[in-house]
C-alpha cells in the first residue's frame, strides 16, 4: 500500500497517531528534504522528491519488488490539492493507494489574513508558460487563492492583471507559512507589482469587493444605468428577454454583433460569469459609451472589437451564444458566417425593428433547419401629463431566436 499522508505547517507536530505510525513502519519514506528531515530516525529508505516525479515511481516501484512493506509520501497540506497524490494514483491507481489529508496551506493562508474562503477558486501557477490565459482564468472570480512558482511570480501576475485591466484586487502574499520567516505581504496590485523578491514559498491571495451598481439583481439593469447616445440602447424589457432566449450558460462565449451601447454585452457577462463576450460595434462613438459602460460596471470578461461584421469575427474563437443588435443590410451575410461558426446546440438571437429583416431571418433559420422562434414586443410606458398620465408606445421590436441542431 502506498499512503499519501498530509503534513500540517507544524511539521510533524500536526501528525496524529495513525500517520505517524504509518512512517515508522514504511519500508521506503519518499518526501520533501525538509519533511524527510524531521524523520531522519526511520531507519526506511528515503528518497527525496526532485524535479522528475518520473523518479519517485520508479523509486516505488523498485521497492514494491523486493519488499513487502509500505511506502509513505509526505506531502505539505492536503496532497490533493495540486500536491504529488493526483500523480501517484494516476501511476498506481486508487485501490492501492491511500491519502490522508492535512490543513492544506490555502486554509492556512486565509486563516492568517482572516477572511472566508467562501466562493473560493484556487488555482496554480506551476509550469504555465501562458501569463496572460492565467490572469484572464484569475480575473473571472471575485476570489482566488494562487500557487506561484520561480517563474510565475507574485509581483510578475499583478503586473499581466493590471495590464489586462484588472486594478481592484486586494493582494495578500503569504509567504513562508508555518517558519520562523513566515509574513503578510498585504497591498494592491499596483504595490505587488513593484515589489520584486518574495519567499520562494508563498501563496498568493486576491479579493476584490463587489461594487456592483445593481446589487441583488442578476439582470434587466435600468436603461439610465448606462451610458448611451440618442437612446441607441437595447431597452431593459426587450433585453431581458432577449437574454432569456440566449439560454447562457455559466461558461458561455457570446458574439454581441451591433453591440451599440453595450448593454446586452454587461449583462450577458454578468450572466456568463466564467465565459467570454466579445462586443462588435463600428461607430466609434458607440464604443466609447461601450468602453464608459465596461468600466463603470466593472466587466472583466469582455473585449470591445470596433470594425464591421462579419470581416471582424475571423479572428475570434467559435461562440456558443450570438446576439445580432444591428446588421442592416449586411444582415444575411453575418448569418451566413454565424451559422458556420455556431457551436453545435448554440443559440442565436436577433432583434429586428422592420418586417423586411424579421422576414429574412426568420426563413433563414427555416432554410438551415434550425429550430426557431419569433416574438414581437410592443412596449409602451407611462409618462406623465401634468396630472395625468398616458402610455408612450415605443417601436414594436421582432425577437426571433435560433438553435443550431
Amino acid at each position: 500500500m502506498i499512503h499519501v499522508i498530509g503534513i500540517g505547517i507544524d511539521g510533524k507536530k500536526s501528525l496524529t497517531g495513525r500517520p505517524l505510525e504509518i512512517i515508522s513502519k514504511a519500508g521506503l519514506l519518499i518526501g520533501g528534504r525538509r519533511h524527510l528531515e524531521e524523520f531522519s530516525h526511520i531507519k526506511a529508505e528515503k528518497l527525496a522528491i526532485g524535479k522528475s516525479l518520473e523518479d519517485v515511481s520508479e523509486a516505488i516501484k523498485a521497492h514494491a519488488a523486493i519488499s513487502k512493506k509500505g511506502v509513505a509520501v509526505l506531502a505539505t497540506g492536503d496532497p490533493l490539492l495540486f500536491g504529488i497524490a493526483s500523480y501517484i494514483i494516476k501511476k498506481f491507481g486508487k485501490k492501492g493507494v491511500e491519502v490522508i489529508p492535512n490543513v492544506s496551506t490555502v486554509q492556512e493562508a486565509f486563516a492568517l489574513i482572516k477572511e472566508n474562503c467562501n466562493d473560493l477558486k484556487i488555482l496554480s501557477g506551476h509550469g504555465r508558460k501562458n501569463i496572460e490565459d492565467l490572469s484572464k482564468e484569475i480575473r473571472k472570480h471575485q476570489k482566488v487563492a494562487l500557487f506561484t512558482d520561480p517563474e510565475n511570480t507574485p509581483s510578475k501576475i499583478a503586473r499581466a492583471l493590471i495590464d489586462l485591466g484588472s486594478p481592484d484586487y486586494n493582494a495578500f502574499v503569504c509567504e513562508a507559512l508555518g517558519t520562523k520567516q513566515e509574513k503578510v505581504i498585504k497591498g494592491s496590485l499596483e504595490s505587488i507589482a513593484k515589489k520584486k523578491a518574495f519567499s520562494p514559498l508563498n501563496i498568493l491571495i486576491l479579493i476584490r469587493e463587489e461594487k456592483s451598481l445593481v446589487e441583488g439583481k442578476k439582470f434587466g439593469i435600468p436603461d439610465s444605468e448606462f451610458a448611451h447616445s440618442a437612446n441607441m440602447i437595447t431597452k431593459e424589457e426587450i433585453r431581458v428577454v432577449s437574454l432569456s432566449k440566449l439560454d447562457l450558460k455559466n461558461d458561455s462565449v457570446i458574439w454581441d454583433i451591433g453591440a451599440c451601447s453595450g448593454s446586452v454585452s454587461i449583462e450577458a457577462a454578468r450572466l456568463s460569469s466564467e465565459g467570454f463576450v466579445y462586443a462588435i460595434e463600428k461607430e466609434k462613438k458607440r464604443i466609447k459609451d461601450i468602453l464608459r459602460n465596461k468600466k463603470k460596471f466593472n466587466i472583466r470578461n469582455m473585449e470591445v472589437i470596433e470594425g464591421n461584421a462579419p470581416a471582424c469575427l475571423k479572428a475570434l474563437p467559435d461562440p456558443s451564444a450570438v446576439f445580432v443588435g444591428g446588421g442592416g443590410k449586411g444582415i444575411a451575410e453575418i448569418l451566413r458566417f454565424v451559422s458556420e461558426r455556431l457551436i453545435s446546440g448554440g443559440s442565436i438571437v436577433i432583434n429586428a425593428v422592420t418586417i423586411e429583416t424579421a422576414h429574412s431571418v426568420f426563413e433563414f433559420l427555416k432554410e438551415k433547419g434550425w429550430k426557431r422562434e419569433l416574438v414581437l414586443m410592443n412596449l409602451s410606458k407611462a409618462k406623465s401629463l401634468g396630472d395625468l398620465n398616458l402610455l408612450n408606445a415605443h417601436n414594436p421590436v421582432f425577437i426571433i431566436s435560433g438553435r443550431n441542431p
